[in-house]
């Protein structure tokens, strides 16, 4: 590094950059230290050799003036506090340089703020000087005044009314120690290092005044509060990068000050940051303006407008208070007069009950002669067969042995439909069990042919490998009775080229099964898709009924809907899939 500077230095001195527009250089008045202020010339001189004497414009201005400028005027560069540049960076500005010193080498922890009160004042602590006065010089100032605020923040305290009385006596710190050692004031704020340049050890200033809550960051100077990073050389926004790094190079490269003063680079403004957080200022300042004078400004109708809502919602909800107490003995009678109805109510239920099984018993009977019709037809029309083979001569016994083996089939098929119902009838849930959806939808469509009521076309587009928990028994009544259903149709409808088609596949974490033709006379759909009406002269109206009680006792649904795609009907049952081996 002291190589590259050295190349550097000859660099700098010989070739100034010569600027569009003059470099304006402001310089805070404030506060007034007085070894601090030594470094103010030299830096003015490097500036100068950089850009040229004449290209350079110096404005000197106190704090108020200063924060002003920077915020409407135009100004490239500016040395202050570091507590002015973190709060301009809300405004855009960048800390280029800090200083240090032999006695304050650490460019991130060098000032902070001092407490002082009158040596034979009763104060101790910095918990005593609460409501007491105060002697401020500056409002605003960051080392004479808002690091005091923060310290009293960290210590648990409101800062904005933790002192009795506040007097900004002006820039010169030397006001606010007479303040204090003549009892103008009962407490006083000063930057850190104050008392130590301007007043002599020998001064009697020391007899009248003594410090409150030393802390021991500091082994130079007194300090009652945390150190901050030391004066900032700053830019703007608006000034050019180039101009910017010619003056960076300008201050790390210039000679030190008497006293070690010279331009270092500070890494650490956290401490600053967490202050301003605390005090709502600088770049938090929004949090303390947005909620007072500009949301009043901008959101006063809403607000007035909110604030007689809830003034009619504390009326209305006293009103109401009032009402229910009111109401209160009313409804303790009536919840009396409703446990009487109760007790009435379940009286009556239990006859209900009574009346409800022997509405069962007839409600079986229906589903027990809607389910064995099926059965017993496929029985007839295979005797009926076999009858009339035999009165040919034609039956062989190889047939004749199919023929009752057909018919074993479907006795076995009625004592499983008898066994269901009577599971029904004494309120038994049948047996859940995981069965191969495609193979029950296979044995349906087998039995449905082989009761030869339908000489359609029956297309079977069935995907395998789908399981689903419940009754096999249930489910292939269910598609019997919707095969059997688009059978009638197709044969109401006089379709010439009748067709039935059954599709059976996976849609998500479900299995469709689905019963589609090509009927041209949809017109029983309607009725068919109503509990207890049916199309058709001796129907009893629970096909659509029972599947559908079928379909809600496995979790699933079913639908009956026109087929957009062709003429006829889609009747649709959805069943949750098993994820059981």
């Amino acid at each position: 590094m002291l190589p590259l500077l050295i190349f550097l230095i000859p660099i700098i001195c010989s070739t100034p950059v010569v600027a569009d527009e003059k470099v304006v250089l402001a310089v805070s008045l404030d506060p007034p230290q007085d070894n601090n202020v030594k470094i103010i010339q030299p830096t003015i001189n490097a500036l100068e050799k950089a850009f040229g004497k004449n290209n350079l414009e110096i404005i000197r201005l106190p704090l108020p003036a200063l924060e002003d400028r920077l915020e409407n005027g135009k100004i490239d560069f500016f040395l202050s506090t570091s507590g002015l540049s973190r709060r301009m960076t809300q405004k855009g500005s960048k800390e280029l340089a800090t200083m240090i010193s032999d006695r304050l080498p650490d460019p991130n922890n060098a000032y902070g703020t001092l407490f002082i009160a009158k040596s034979d004042s009763s104060i101790n602590t910095v918990s005593d000087m609460k409501n007491k006065s105060v002697a401020i010089n500056l409002k605003g100032g960051f080392y004479g005044h808002q690091i005091g605020l923060g310290e009293l923040f960290d210590g648990g305290y409101d800062p904005h009314h933790f002192f009795g009385k506040t007097e900004f006596v002006g820039r010169d710190l030397r006001k606010v120690v007479d303040a204090v050692a003549t009892g103008k004031a009962e407490v006083g704020l000063l930057s850190t290092c104050f008392l130590e340049d301007t007043y002599p050890k020998e001064d009697k200033i020391w007899k009248l005044i003594k410090p409150i809550g030393l802390k021991l960051d500091s082994p130079y100077c007194m300090s009652s509060t945390k150190l901050y990073p030391n004066w900032s050389f700053s830019s703007m926004p608006e000034t050019p990068p180039e101009v910017a790094k010619q003056a960076i190079l300008a201050l790390l490269t210039m000679p030190k000050v008497a006293g070690g003063y010279s331009w270092s680079i500070g890494t650490d403004s956290r401490k600053s940051d967490e202050l301003f957080k605390s005090l709502q200022l600088g770049p938090f300042s929004f949090l303390n303006d947005w909620f007072s004078k500009e949301l009043w400004n901008r959101y006063s109708t809403w607000i007035t407008f909110i604030f007689i809502l809830l003034t009619f919602f504390s009326i209305t909800s006293f009103v109401l208070s009032k009402l229910v107490k009111r109401r209160t003995k009313s409804l303790s009678d009536a919840l009396e007069k409703q446990k009487i109805l109760q007790r009435k109510a379940q009286t009556a239920l239990e006859k209900a009950a009574t009346l409800e099984k022997l509405g069962i018993v007839d409600q079986m009977s229906s589903i027990l002669a809607h389910e064995l019709r099926q059965p017993f037809t496929t029985i007839k029309a295979f005797l009926f067969g076999a009858k009339r083979k035999a009165e040919k001569g034609a039956l062989s016994n190889e047939q004749f042995l199919e023929i009752l083996q057909k018919i074993q089939k479907q006795t076995d098929r009625l004592e499983d439909i008898v066994d269901q119902v009577r599971a029904y009838a004494k309120r038994k849930k049948p047996e859940v069990k995981v069965f191969d959806f495609g193979r029950v939808t296979k044995s349906a469509i087998n039995n449905f042919k082989d009761c030869g009521n339908y000489h359609g076309k029956i297309v079977g587009k069935i995907e395998q490998g789908i399981k689903v928990s419940g009754s096999a028994l249930e489910i292939e009544l269910v598609l019997n009775n919707l095969l059997k259903n688009a059978a009638e149709s197709l044969a109401s409808g006089d379709t010439s080229k009748p067709e039935i088609v059954v599709m059976l596949k996976k849609s998500g974490d479900t299995a469709e099964l689905s019963v589609s033709d090509n009927a041209k006379n949809i017109s029983s759909l309607k009725a068919e898709a109503t509990p207890f009406s049916s199309s058709k002269q001796d129907g009893l109206g629970l096909g659509l009924l029972i599947v559908k009680s079928v379909a809600g006792n496995h979790g699933g649904s079913f639908k009956l809907e026109l087929n957009t795609q062709k003429n006829g009907a889609i009747a649709t049952l959805i069943l949750p899939l098993s994820h059981e081996n």
